[in-house]
């Protein structure tokens, strides 16, 4: 059987058996400061919510939006139970790309009548107040003909 060394303490001075220099509980007390060393070290990465090109989108977005807002006060759409008053925009072919900042598919809304559009898809795609951006650019053959 091997015998521990035995000695003075490097840190505390006290006589004992000795693991690296020091007495066993200096020994952990060491051991322990540099794992929390370690790990101050690492960096934790956050996934960004936007994406540089998404950001300027919603900057002009939001200009475009005040913009619109202030010339259309009054809701477009006039669905049962509406307010009158425009405190939304409705984006008629959705907010994919450049459809987020297109004039041409905004729609003023008060709260109730969006609600209204946005659980009936079939309703406001027969009034008009949605389109599908499914086929947009691309001529259909009856067109052609």
């Amino acid at each position: 059987m091997i015998k521990p060394k035995k000695g003075e303490c490097s840190d505390c001075g006290k006589h004992t058996a000795l693991i690296a220099k020091r007495c066993q509980s200096c020994y952990w007390k060491y051991r322990a400061s540099l794992k929390i060393k370690e790990t101050k070290k690492k960096k934790i990465y956050t996934i960004p919510t936007f994406s540089e090109k998404r950001k300027r989108q919603n900057v002009l977005y939001l200009k475009k939006r005040i913009t619109f807002m202030e010339q259309n006060t009054i809701c477009q759409a006039r669905l049962k139970n509406c307010t009158l008053k425009a405190t939304e925009v409705h984006h008629m072919q959705g907010r994919l790309g450049d459809l987020l900042t297109d004039e041409s598919n905004f729609l003023a809304v008060c709260r109730n009548c969006h609600q209204e559009i946005e659980l009936n898809p079939a309703m406001a795609k027969e009034k008009q107040f949605s389109n599908s951006r499914l086929n947009v650019g691309e001529q259909t053959t009856e067109s052609v003909r």
